[in-house]
C-alpha cells in the first residue's frame, strides 16, 4: 500500500479549496474535471503557442527515455502502479511553476505512453497553482490554444481501501471514482478534497494538427483518468442531443432577445449545420426541444469546444444583439 501513502502525501501537499475568486472562466462538465474555456485567438497567440511547442520538442529530445528522465530528476508518479500513461514529474520544476515562474523548457512532467516496445515519450505537462487567475494562465499558454484543466471532487478512501476501488471498472474513490460529492464521500467514510493539485496543460509536440497538439489528452490513449470521458463527441450528423447534460451546461449573461429576428438570423447563419428550425443538420445536433435557456444557447455559441472538445463548430464573431436574438429563438423552440 505504499502507493496509497504516497498519494496521501501528495494530496496533503497540493490540495486546495476550489478557488472561485481566482476569476478563471471554466466549465465543470464531468465528475472529476474542470477545464478552462476556449478564448478568442488574439494577435501573437499563435507565435507564443508555436514557441512552446518548439521548446517542448527540445525537452523531449533531451530526455527520450525513462532513464534519461530519471537522471534529470523526473520521478514516476505513483511508483509501483503500472499505468498505460505514465507521468514522470520533476519536483523542482513543479515548485518553480507553482510559485509563478513559467519556463517551457522546464515542464512539470514528461508523459510516457506504454506499448509493447516499452515506454515512449509522447508529451509534456506544464502546471500552475490554483491561486492564479485567467490572465496568469493565458500569459503562460494562450487560452485560444491550450486548455488548462484540474482534477476536482476527489474522495480519498478510508484506511485499508483496496486498490481495485480506485481503478476501473469498479472505482468508487479517486480520479475516476463514482463518488464526486462531499456528502457521498462522508457516507463512504472517505476524505473529500475539492481540488487536487493545481492547473495543468498538456502539449503533444509530435502531433500534426493544432487540435491534437493541444488536446487535453492524447487522442488515442488509454489513460487512467481520461479527461474526455464525460464529454460526448457529437460527430457528423449524430442527432443525439446536447454534448453534455442540460443541467451541467453553463449559461452566459445575455440580454433579452427578439426571437422573430433571431429566426431570420438563424436561417442565415446556423441552419446550414443545425438544420431548418434547429431540428438537426449534417454536422450538428438538434437544438429544438432541448430545453435550452437563452443563456445556455449563447454559451454554446461563444465556447463550443469548452463543452465538447471534439466540436468542429467555429467561434463565431456575432454582435451581442444578434446573439441574443438567435438565443431567444432557439430557446423558444419546443419541438
Amino acid at each position: 500500500m505504499a502507493w496509497l501513502a504516497l498519494l496521501a502525501l501528495l494530496l496533503a501537499g497540493f490540495a486546495h479549496a476550489r478557488a472561485k475568486a481566482a476569476n478563471v472562466p471554466s466549465v465543470h462538465d464531468e465528475a472529476h474535471m474542470e477545464m478552462t474555456l476556449r478564448a478568442t485567438e488574439l494577435p501573437g497567440d499563435r507565435a507564443r503557442a508555436d514557441a512552446i511547442v518548439v521548446a517542448a520538442r527540445k525537452v523531449m529530445a533531451q530526455y527520450p527515455t525513462v532513464e534519461d528522465a530519471e537522471r534529470a530528476g523526473f520521478v514516476k508518479f505513483l511508483p509501483g502502479v503500472k499505468l498505460p500513461i505514465e507521468h514522470y514529474t520533476n519536483r523542482a520544476y513543479a515548485i518553480e511553476a507553482w510559485f509563478g515562474h513559467f519556463d517551457p523548457m522546464h515542464p512539470t512532467s514528461l508523459i510516457f505512453k506504454r506499448s509493447a516496445a516499452g515506454l515512449e515519450l509522447v508529451g509534456v505537462m506544464y502546471t500552475a497553482s490554483n491561486n492564479v487567475d485567467r490572465d496568469d494562465l493565458d500569459a503562460r499558454v494562450p487560452l485560444s490554444y491550450g486548455t488548462w484543466h484540474r482534477h476536482v471532487d476527489f474522495c480519498k478512501g478510508p484506511a485499508g481501501t483496496p486498490r481495485s476501488e480506485y481503478m476501473p471498472p469498479a472505482a468508487r474513490f479517486g480520479l475516476v471514482g463514482s463518488i464526486d460529492s462531499a456528502e457521498a464521500c462522508a457516507t463512504a467514510g472517505g476524505k473529500f478534497i475539492p481540488v487536487v493539485f493545481g492547473w495543468m496543460v498538456h502539449v503533444w509536440p509530435n502531433e500534426t494538427t493544432r487540435e491534437k497538439t493541444w488536446a487535453v489528452d492524447a487522442h488515442d490513449d488509454g489513460m487512467m483518468h481520461d479527461h474526455g470521458a464525460g464529454m460526448v463527441s457529437l460527430g457528423s450528423g449524430s442527432g443525439n442531443g446536447l454534448p453534455i447534460p442540460l443541467a451541467k451546461l453553463p449559461a452566459a449573461d445575455i440580454a433579452a432577445g427578439d426571437p422573430a429576428r433571431g429566426a431570420t438570423l438563424f436561417a442565415q447563419d446556423c441552419a446550414s449545420c443545425h438544420g431548418n428550425g434547429a431540428k438537426n443538420g449534417p454536422d450538428a445536433p438538434a437544438l429544438a426541444g432541448a430545453g435550452l435557456s437563452p443563456g445556455q444557447v449563447a454559451f454554446m455559441v461563444r465556447h463550443p469546444q469548452a463543452i465538447d472538445a471534439a466540436s468542429a463548430m467555429p467561434s463565431i464573431a456575432l454582435e451581442d444583439r444578434d446573439l441574443a436574438d438567435i438565443a431567444a429563438y432557439v430557446a423558444s423552440l419546443k419541438e
